[in-house]
């Protein structure tokens, strides 16, 4: 635009001095036609009083009316003989300087500076004859017409100027429309629509423009989809992912991560240094922005909770174009699988230990008998009878396992149990123990309780449920079963006022071979696998178990079991 302006204005000044340059040229023109004219009445005048040497006034007023002339007459002192009033004195200055030259006889013409005269001087002694006229110039005749078509030229241009002006303005109004829908595309915001005539000039432009920000919003909502479902990916992985660009900012990461590392990530681009704490994490990372080559290690996350990870630090090659990603943290937890491993082991060495005390027991009692004690009728009763308890023991001991391992691999097989006579039969085979210890046992459940659930399962956890109640109750303690309905499913309370069991045990009481009093557990031929399979069998049904107790008060196990159990592949019976 401020092209087509220079241009213009060094147009309009071409045009006026090119203008105003033909018209002095036109004008000089026109004044060297005037003073030849006036040369010639003067060569007239002169043929006119060399004819006759008497100058008249008469002749005089006549040559002036005939040739359109002013005539001045001065002798040779300068004084003016015609006419009475006499030209300006300008023209009579000259008239002396024209007799003071020593060819003043001949004729001269000139200008008179300062009144614009044209005067042309001869000499025929004794006197000198001035003839002279007002020089005019070639606008002069055409002077109001002048100021009028000057005016109108000047209304003409302003009109133009104001056509031009308005015709500018448009254009820029145009042209900040369409600059103001190009910044806003590049601030990626919607641009208001500009509307433009089909005949203004960035027309084209506009419809061009809008096509391409048609174009470049379909791509920038593609990449926002693409990115969308990139985060939703790795959000829903199960590993923790941490994507760094050249600099070592987190710039994008998931929920496994944050939690994995026990932080709140934020999401705006950051140091990774804000997010991992861990020394051998951290050092992983920094080696492979200083080597350029994927890391990988195994570390172990000291703070509380502890967590296992295995970790990959893969550097991702440089490309021609620049990539937002160059570093990804994989995260891998293991720590349910070091549980499990600790947990393998511990078995293992629980199972031997357990194993190897009453297989020892009975060794050892055996070869005394074979040594010479079964001569003695006491001692070898003595030891007879040990060696049938550790038996016994050892039974227990292989049966539990089996039906551990039997819990695990066998699916459930659903039926409708009663649950008050399925109860009361398994309180038969226990009265000898109920009676012994003076037990009151308070039974709770209605008779048309039931429910839908694994008969063999069942009464496996609800007798050893009971063995437990009763072993570690105290004398003339008490037992309560209660069963009630709850939504969707059925609660069974086994309360007992038993010794009780602390805070720091009940969260491992349902552990493999824990015991919570080692010697008296040993002493009342526990196996440390009861509540173990309880639990186990019970989430295989899809219910759960939870224990409330007070140390010297008693204890309180509560099941809830679902009227239709989802939680494992059933097979119905």
């Amino acid at each position: 635009m401020k092209q087509i302006r220079r241009a213009a204005f060094l147009l309009v000044m071409v045009v006026l001095l090119g203008t105003g340059g033909l018209v002095l040229q036109l004008n000089r023109v026109y004044i060297q036609q005037q003073q030849s004219r006036l040369a010639d009445k003067g060569q007239f005048f002169q043929r006119e009083f060399s004819a006759t040497a008497r100058v008249t006034t008469t002749k005089l007023k006549q040559l002036q009316e005939q040739t359109h002339v002013k005539v001045a007459v001065f002798d040779a002192r300068n004084h003016l003989l015609f006419p009475a009033g006499g030209p300006h004195a300008d023209l009579i200055d000259s008239v002396i300087e024209f007799q003071a030259k020593p060819n003043a006889g001949k004729s001269e013409q000139l200008r008179v500076a300062g009144h614009s005269q044209t005067a042309y001087l001869f000499r025929q002694k004794p006197l000198t004859f001035v003839l002279y006229t007002p020089q005019q110039n070639l606008w002069q005749p055409f002077w109001w017409q002048g100021v009028a078509l000057l005016g109108a030229l000047c209304g003409l241009a302003g009109l133009s100027g104001l056509i031009f002006a308005g015709y500018v303005y448009c254009e820029r109004r145009s042209l900040r429309r369409v600059q103001q829908q190009l910044r806003q595309i590049g601030k990626q915001q919607p641009p208001a629509p500009v509307l433009l005539k089909p005949s203004d000039h960035y027309y084209a432009l506009e419809q061009t423009i809008a096509q391409v920000n048609q174009q470049f919003q379909a791509q920038v909502a593609l990449a926002k989809n693409e990115r969308r479902n990139f985060t939703r990916f790795i959000d829903h992985l199960t590993i923790g992912v941490l994507l760094l660009d050249i600099q070592g900012q987190v710039i994008a990461h998931n929920a496994a991560a944050a939690k994995m590392l026990d932080q709140t990530i934020s999401r705006v681009p950051h140091s990774y240094l804000n997010d991992v704490h861990d020394f051998t994490l951290s050092r992983l990372i920094k080696q492979a922005f200083a080597t350029e080559k994927s890391q990988h290690a195994a570390i172990k996350l000291v703070p509380e909770p502890e967590r296992y990870l295995d970790v990959n630090v893969v550097w991702m090659k440089r490309q021609t174009v620049t990539s937002t990603y160059q570093v990804a943290v994989l995260l891998y937890d293991m720590t349910a699988v070091k549980q499990i491993q600790q947990m393998q082991l511990d078995f293992v060495s629980n199972v031997s230990h357990e194993l190897k005390t009453p297989v020892t027991s009975i060794s050892g009692f055996a070869e005394t008998l074979l040594a010479g004690a079964q001569d003695d009728p006491k001692a070898r009763q003595e030891f007879l009878e040990i060696i049938n308890t550790e038996s016994k023991r050892l039974a227990a001991l292989i049966q539990d396992i089996i039906a551990l391992s039997r819990g695990q691999q066998q699916p459930a097989r659903l039926e409708t149990v009663a649950l008050r006579p399925t109860i009361e039969k398994l309180l038969v085979p226990l009265q000898q123990t109920i009676r012994q210890k003076q037990i009151h046992v308070q039974l709770n459940v209605a008779q048309s309780a039931k429910l839908m659930t694994d008969r063999q399962k069942f009464e496996q956890i609800v007798k050893n449920l009971i063995i437990n109640a009763l072993v570690y109750n105290r004398t003339t303690g008490q037992l309560t079963i209660t069963a009630y309905p709850q939504k969707n499913g059925w609660q069974l309370d086994f309360n007992d006022t038993g010794l009780g069991i602390g805070a720091d045990d009940q969260k491992r009481i349902f552990e493999r071979f824990y015991r919570v009093d080692k010697a008296r557990s040993r002493h009342q031929g526990g196996t440390g696998l009861g509540l173990a399979i309880v639990h186990n069998l019970v989430t295989i049904l899809g219910g759960k178990i939870q224990v409330t107790s007070q140390l010297g008060v008693g204890s309180t196990f509560s099941l809830y079991f679902p009227e239709k159990p989802q939680a494992v592949k059933l097979t119905k019976n």
